[in-house]
C-alpha cells in the first residue's frame, strides 16, 4: 500500500503525535536548561520574536527546535511504519517507542551534564563551548549529547520499525514456504 492510500487521520496521528512528543520533550528540557544557564538562551542564541523573558524564550526555542526534528521523524515513521505491503506498525507502538527514545536521549544528556558538573571538565572539544563556566559547560554538554543521542535514537527507532515490519512479513513468508514443501 502506498502511504498516500493510508487514512489521513492515521498519518496525522503519527506525524503530529511524534512532533507533539518532541515538542513536549524540548519544552521540559529547555525549562531546566534555562534554570541552569539562562545565558544559554539569552546570550548565545539569537533573539527570537522579541521575547525577553528567559522562560518564555526557552519555550519559544523549544517550539522552534522541535519543528524540524519532530516533523521529519514523524514523516519518516509514517513512511517506514505504514507504507508498502508489509504489515503496518500500530500507531500506539510507534508513539510509545518515541517516548522511550526521548527518555533515553534525556538520560544520556543528564549523564553528560552530571559528568561535566562534577568534574568541571568539558566532554567535547573546548572550541565548541561558548564559555567555560561550570553552568554553561554543563548546559552545553547536555545539549550536544542530546543532539547526538537523539540522532542515534531516531535512527535506531526507524531501523526497529523497519525490522519489526520485516519480521512480521518474514514470518508469513516462512509459513507459506513450509506449506508448499
Amino acid at each position: 500500500m502506498r502511504l498516500l492510500d493510508e487514512r489521513r487521520p492515521v498519518v496525522y496521528a503519527i506525524v503530529l503525535g511524534i512532533w507533539l512528543e518532541v515538542f513536549l520533550y524540548c519544552t521540559l528540557h529547555d525549562q531546566y536548561l534555562v534554570t541552569l544557564a539562562p545565558e544559554h538562551f539569552t546570550v548565545y542564541h539569537p533573539p527570537l520574536w522579541g521575547i525577553e523573558n528567559e522562560r518564555l524564550l526557552a519555550l519559544a526555542w523549544a517550539f522552534r527546535a522541535s519543528i524540524g526534528p519532530g516533523l521529519v521523524l514523524g514523516l519518516a515513521a509514517a513512511f517506514v511504519g505504514r507504507a508498502g505491503s508489509r504489515p503496518r506498525m500500530p500507531v500506539a507502538a510507534m508513539l510509545k517507542a518515541v517516548a522511550l527514545g526521548l527518555l533515553v536521549t534525556e538520560l544520556a544528556g543528564l549523564a553528560a551534564g552530571a559528568w561535566s558538573w562534577f568534574t568541571g571538565r568539558t566532554i567535547y572539544p573546548e572550541a565548541i563551548y561558548p564559555e567555560l563556566t561550570r553552568p554553561l559547560v554543563t548546559a552545553q554538554s547536555i545539549q550536544l549529547t542530546c543532539y547526538l543521542a537523539g540522532t542515534l535514537v531516531a535512527a535506531g527507532f526507524l531501523r526497529w520499525v523497519w525490522r519489526w515490519r520485516a519480521g512480521c512479513a518474514g514470518d508469513g513468508r516462512r509459513e507459506d514456504r513450509r506449506r508448499k514443501t
